[in-house]
C-alpha cells in the first residue's frame, strides 16, 4: 500500500485544494484499488443562513454543462438520488455524456453537513468498478461561512493492474480539480453573491 503524496494548491483567493492519489488495499487478495481524496475548502463572505439555502441547492451551481439532480441531498436524508449528466450538453473534453450515478443520502444537518456516499458503479469499457464518499460541512466563522467539501472515490478490479487503476483514478481527479476550480466554485460563488445583492 502506497504513502500518497499530497498536493496543497490556492487556485484562488480563499479556495484551497488538498487531493493525492494512493494505492490502497482492497477486500480480498485477488481485488486491487486506487483512490483519490480531494478537500476543497472555500471562505465567503457571508454568514450560514444566507449561504445554505444556495448551497444546498446543487443544481444551481452544478447544473452548468448539463448536470443534474433528480433530488437535492440537502432535502433527502436516507433517500437514493442520481446524478446526470446530459448527453451533448458540455462542450470539455470529460467522458461525461450520458453518466448517472446513485447516490444514497446519510445524513443532512440544515445549515451545518450533507453527508452522501456514491454506491458502487462499474466503469464503462473497463473491468472496474468504484465508489465514493462525500462530506460537506458548512461553518460561520466572525460572519463568514466556511465551506469544506470531502471527496474520497476508490476503484476496483481483479483484473487490472494498479497502474491502470491508478491512471484512471489520476484521470478523474484532473477533470475533478478542473471543474471545481473553473465552474463549481465561480458558480457557487456568483450564485450567493447575486442573491446577496438581490437582498440589499
Amino acid at each position: 500500500m502506497s504513502h500518497p503524496s499530497i498536493v496543497l494548491s490556492s487556485p484562488a483567493p480563499n479556495v484551497q485544494f488538498k487531493y493525492y492519489v494512493a494505492d490502497r488495499r482492497a477486500q480480498t487478495a485477488r481485488l486491487r484499488a486506487a483512490e483519490i481524496c480531494l478537500e476543497v475548502s472555500l471562505i465567503l463572505p457571508h454568514p450560514v443562513r444566507e449561504v445554505w439555502p444556495i448551497f444546498a441547492d446543487f443544481n444551481r451551481w452544478q447544473g452548468r454543462f448539463g448536470f443534474v439532480w433528480d433530488g437535492l441531498p440537502a432535502n433527502n436524508e436516507d433517500h437514493v438520488l442520481h446524478l446526470s449528466n446530459t448527453p451533448g450538453a458540455n462542450d470539455l473534453n470529460y467522458d461525461l455524456d450520458g453518466a448517472r450515478t446513485e447516490y444514497i443520502v446519510r445524513k443532512v444537518v440544515p445549515e451545518s453537513l450533507i453527508y452522501f456516499d456514491s454506491l458502487p458503479e462499474a466503469v464503462t469499457g473497463k473491468d472496474c468498478v468504484w465508489t465514493g464518499h462525500n462530506v460537506m460541512s458548512l461553518k460561520e466563522e466572525h460572519g463568514q461561512t466556511r465551506i469544506t467539501i470531502f471527496m474520497e472515490h476508490t476503484w476496483y478490479s481483479e483484473t487490472m493492474s494498479i497502474e491502470d487503476l491508478r491512471a484512471e483514478a489520476k484521470g478523474v481527479l484532473d477533470s475533478g480539480l478542473d471543474f471545481w476550480r473553473d465552474y463549481f466554485i465561480p458558480d457557487l460563488i456568483a450564485a450567493v453573491e447575486s442573491t446577496s445583492a438581490e437582498r440589499a
